[in-house]
């Protein structure tokens, strides 16, 4: 079976595999180890793709390595089902590379727009032969409000809420509904622009910030919150 471990900036996330069934996914690392040798013991051999460099510890790193059957650490210069025609594949951040896999994966033979919401929105596209072909990265949410409190002398730090929109009339109100509403205009006028010129195009929502665009993007928008997974999932498959 198979054990994908996507260390973040701010948290260590993973999720166990087995023949493309999804059997368990955890958001903190706690039980990882326990996990590891509960699956051992049940399916007699896990295989890992550890993706990122966030928050691991070089020990934990080496642990995990002798925990496991066989190990592959993820690099945008490896075999992988989606084709990259990045122009810069070295800088290539893998995040963007697993949930674009895990999307052509969902839809081949589609344009594909995947858009990942967190700490950044990326916005990222697919064509129809399985190419990587690019994108946009732009502030995600909590970093919007924190740049105007930061970048100003006078404007607060505003969080955000389900009641904004319109005019504010407060400054609080003026920051929350400039920030989700501009938010909102922006990943709504790249779905739009990509329909637009693909009939058959794709449009996939995952990150841990897309709960806010869930709510509001209800039509051509497939929400995953998995997708990442997905896609190391069959990037680990294809490298054994």
């Amino acid at each position: 079976m198979n054990l994908v471990v996507d260390a973040g900036n701010t948290r260590l996330k993973y999720a166990f595999f087995d023949d493309g069934e999804l059997l368990e996914v955890k958001y903190r690392a706690d039980d990882l180890f326990r996990d590891i040798r509960k699956w051992r013991e049940e399916r007699g051999r896990v295989d890992l793709l550890l993706s990122g460099s966030g928050d691991i510890t070089e020990g934990m790193r080496a642990t995990l390595k002798e925990s496991v059957d066989w190990c592959v650490e993820a690099s945008p210069l490896m075999p992988m089902p989606l084709k990259i025609g990045y122009a810069t594949p070295e800088t290539l951040g893998f995040d963007r590379i697993a949930i674009c896999t895990g999307a052509l994966g969902l839809y081949p033979g589609h344009p594909l727009l995947v858009i990942d919401s967190g700490t950044c929105i990326t916005f990222n596209y697919v064509d129809a032969e399985g190419m990587f072909l690019g994108g946009n990265i732009s502030p995600g949410l909590e970093m919007r409000f924190k740049g105007l409190r930061h970048f100003t002398a006078r404007l607060p730090l505003v969080e955000a809420s389900e009641r904004y929109g319109g005019m504010g009339h407060t400054t609080e109100e003026a920051i929350r509904n400039g920030v989700m509403d501009g938010m909102l205009f922006e990943v709504e006028n790249y779905i739009r622009r990509f329909l637009e010129t693909f009939d058959d195009g794709k449009v996939l929502l995952t990150g841990g910030n897309s709960y806010f665009l869930e709510n509001h993007l209800k039509e051509n928008v497939e929400f995953c919150k998995i997708l990442g997974f997905i896609g190391l999932n069959r990037i680990l498959d294809f490298a054994k």
